[in-house]
């Protein structure tokens, strides 16, 4: 018997089993030879289903054929083809059923196969968060030509795919491989940044950049853009803090997200990249460019767990300024005492630094207590007020192109 082959008679298969055996009972208590030709006619009928319906799937061979590149992203849908092989020279299948285990059982019906053919069962799998899965095992199920009995062959092979974290285009992200980003926040003649123009107002703007003379020409809002020089590198510091009392799973894969989101951003401007983690085990990238550079940094981040003890801030502390290129990307998810600090040092020592702000707090439902808003408002607004470029990521709106400006509230 093939390993992983099982069996069992349909409806059909237990009343010929069943005939059969009460024709036997009759024929021996009779004793008549038609009763018995009769009954073993029925039971041979059963084991001639039983001999092609398993020789059927015995000849079958499976194969697994994930998306080109074997790259799939949390939330969207990959496409999983099923091949099966009948190779024998001589037998036809039953009709097919093929069932395997992706993000979960998904399964396909496909008509007989012929001796020496393929077909192909197109399967859509949406694995719902980051992460490493295992597919499988497939099972074919198939009967026989007398709809007798019903087999089912399990295929052992199992695949491991990675499946990434989320990525939004960050059209209005404040970085920029060629001469300047627009929307920089900060003052005139800090390092990397000048005036660059106006555009109209948006909400979430700061309002200490709002062009106070178009306002008295117009009767419209209008801030003023400065520009932000891009540095050749940066290094992307993701805040893996574990969450005390319970976790907010929904913004640690925002937060996951959006540091995806910034190093695709880079990538594709052309700049280098470093990924530092606060997770326990310290994970991140060396700096580096391009596509495995890139594809590095995804593979870190589809596995990375909020388990860490240390803050962005004690990071940054153990490694050596030279390390982070020329700017900092930080993606915090809560308040930290200390980061202020340490955001106008790194200012103060000629490097940018961008801030993204991922509001936990919102992220817990129920209406909005203003507690917790004013005590973020208030970090923001110290981050910005050390020279960060700020950013702000609220729930419901996810990642998206990163929120708006400063937290509400601020001034």
């Amino acid at each position: 018997m093939l390993r992983g082959f099982a069996f069992r008679p349909t409806s059909r298969g237990w009343q010929a089993l069943a005939a059969g055996a009460a024709v036997l009972a009759v024929a021996r208590l009779v004793g008549t030879t038609q009763l018995h030709q009769l009954a073993y006619l029925l039971l041979l009928l059963v084991a001639a289903a039983l001999a092609l319906g398993a020789a059927g799937l015995a000849g079958l061979g499976f194969e697994r054929r994930l998306p080109e590149g074997g790259r799939i992203t949390a939330g969207r849908p990959a496409g999983v083809e099923l091949v099966l092989h009948n190779r024998s020279r001589l037998l036809w299948t039953s009709r097919l059923e093929v069932e395997d285990v992706l993000a979960r059982r998904e399964s396909a019906a496909l008509p007989p196969l012929p001796p020496g053919r393929r077909r192909r069962a197109r399967l859509s799998a949406t694995f719902p968060r980051r992460g490493v899965y295992r597919l499988g095992p497939a099972v074919v199920r198939g009967g026989d030509p007398f709809g007798l009995l019903v087999f089912s062959r399990a295929f052992r092979g199992e695949d491991e795919v990675v499946v990434y974290p989320r990525v939004h285009p960050l059209r209005g992200f404040p970085v920029r491989g060629g001469e300047a980003q627009a929307g920089s926040r900060g003052s005139r003649g800090r390092r990397g940044e000048e005036f660059a123009g106006l555009r109209e107002y948006r909400r979430g703007d700061d309002r200490r950049h709002i062009h106070w003379k178009s306002l008295a020409r117009t009767g419209e809002l209008f801030v003023k853009e400065f520009a932000l020089h891009a540095p050749r590198s940066y290094t992307v510091a993701l805040d893996l803090r574990r969450g005390g009392f319970r976790s907010l799973e929904a913004a640690v894969e925002d937060a996951v997200s959006a540091a995806a989101s910034i190093l695709a951003h880079l990538r594709e401007e052309g700049l280098g990249f470093r990924l530092l983690c606060t997770d326990r085990a310290g994970s991140g990238t060396e700096a580096g460019e391009g596509h495995a550079a890139y594809w590095e940094a995804m593979r870190v981040l589809a596995g990375v767990r909020a388990d860490g003890e240390a803050g962005l801030g004690e990071a940054l502390d153990g490694e050596d300024r030279g390390s982070f290129g020329d700017g900092v990307i930080l993606v915090c998810r809560r308040e930290e005492e200390g980061l202020r600090a340490r955001v106008r040092r790194l200012r103060e020592a000629g490097l940018a630094v961008v801030a993204v702000l991922v509001a936990e707090h919102t992220y817990r439902g129920g209406a909005a207590q203003p507690g917790p808003e004013a005590r973020f408002s208030s970090f923001a607004s110290g981050l910005e007020a050390a020279g960060a470029r700020v950013l702000v990521v609220r729930h419901p709106e996810g990642v998206a192109g990163l929120g708006g400006g400063p937290a509400r509230g601020a001034v």
